[in-house]
C-alpha cells in the first residue's frame, strides 16, 4: 500500500509515481469586470467542480486559442484538464488489454474480441486527447513562454508526457517516434531547467516524469535509477530555502516520489 506523506496525500499512483497538480478553489476574488479569458477560465473552473473533464480540456484550449501567456494558475489548469480527462481512458486501456489476454488464455476468443473493440476505442480517445494538448502546446504555449524559463521547463515536461502516453499504446514497432520525440521534450526541458534555481519544484517534477519513461517506455531502468539517484544525492535542505511553504511541500512529495520510484525499480 502507498503511505500517506507527513505532508499530505501524494497525487494518484498511475503506474509508477508522476508529479500531479494540487487542485484549485473554483474562483477566487470576484472583480467588476471580467473579459473574455477570465469567463472561459470560470466556465473551466465549473467543469471541474463538476467533474467534466472532458469540458474543462475544452475550455482550456479556448483560452490557449486566445493568445497570449497563461498565468501560473491558467497553466496549472491546462495540465490538471487535460491529465483528469486522459486518466480514466489509460485505466480503461489497461484493463481492457489485461482482459484480452486472460481471455485468450482461456480460449475465449469471442470474449477477447469485445476487449480488444473496446480498448481500441478508448485509444483512439486518448490519441485525440494528446493531440489535442500537443498541439496547443507546440503551436501557443511554447512560443509564449520564450522568455519564460520555469514556464518554458513546464510546458517541455508536459510536451514528454503527452508523447509518453501515446507511446503507451503502441506496438514497439509503431512506438520508435513518439518515444523519440518524448525523449527530445524531457532533455530539452532539462537543459532549459540549467536556468532554474537549484531544486526548483518544476525541474524536480521534469526528473521524476523523465526517469519513468525511462523505465516504461524505453526500458532503460538503469537510467532511470542513476537520473532518480543523482537528484536525491545532491539534493540538501539549503534549497528549500527561499521558497513559499506549497512549492517546499511540493519539493519534499517530489523527492519521495523520487525514492519510491527508486525502491520499486531496484526491487524489480
Amino acid at each position: 500500500a502507498q503511505a500517506a506523506s507527513p505532508l499530505g496525500h501524494p497525487p494518484k499512483r498511475l503506474g509508477l509515481h508522476c508529479a500531479s497538480p494540487p487542485p484549485r478553489p473554483i474562483c477566487g476574488e470576484m472583480v467588476a469586470a471580467m473579459t473574455p479569458q477570465d469567463e472561459v477560465v470560470l466556465m473551466a473552473r465549473i467543469a471541474e467542480a463538476a467533474g467534466r473533464y472532458e469540458d474543462m480540456a475544452d475550455f482550456m484550449k479556448e483560452r490557449v486559442d486566445m493568445g497570449g501567456p497563461l498565468s501560473q494558475d491558467e497553466r496549472e489548469m491546462f495540465s490538471a484538464a487535460f491529465k483528469s480527462a486522459m486518466t480514466s481512458r489509460r485505466s480503461a486501456v489497461r484493463v481492457a488489454r489485461s482482459i484480452n489476454l486472460a481471455k485468450e488464455q482461456e480460449g475465449r476468443q469471442e470474449q477477447a474480441g469485445l476487449a480488444t473493440n473496446y480498448m481500441t476505442k478508448m485509444e483512439a480517445q486518448l490519441r485525440e486527447i494528446c493531440g489535442k494538448a500537443l498541439q496547443c502546446i507546440e503551436q501557443h504555449l511554447l512560443p509564449s513562454a520564450a522568455q519564460e524559463p520555469d514556464a518554458q521547463v513546464y510546458y517541455l515536461k508536459m510536451q514528454g508526457d503527452y508523447y509518453r502516453y501515446l507511446s503507451e499504446n503502441l506496438d514497439p514497432s509503431a512506438r520508435a517516434g513518439t518515444a523519440e520525440k518524448a525523449k527530445e521534450a524531457y532533455s530539452n526541458g532539462l537543459t532549459e531547467a540549467s536556468k532554474l534555481r537549484a531544486g526548483h519544484p518544476t525541474y524536480l517534477g521534469l526528473v521524476l516524469n523523465f526517469s519513468v519513461f525511462l523505465h516504461e517506455v524505453m526500458g532503460d531502468t538503469q537510467g532511470a535509477i542513476d537520473m532518480a539517484q543523482q537528484v536525491l544525492n545532491s539534493f540538501t535542505e539549503d534549497k528549500l530555502a527561499g521558497l513559499d511553504i506549497t512549492q517546499q511541500e511540493e519539493v519534499v512529495q517530489t523527492l519521495q516520489l523520487l525514492q519510491q520510484n527508486l525502491t520499486l525499480w531496484g526491487s524489480a
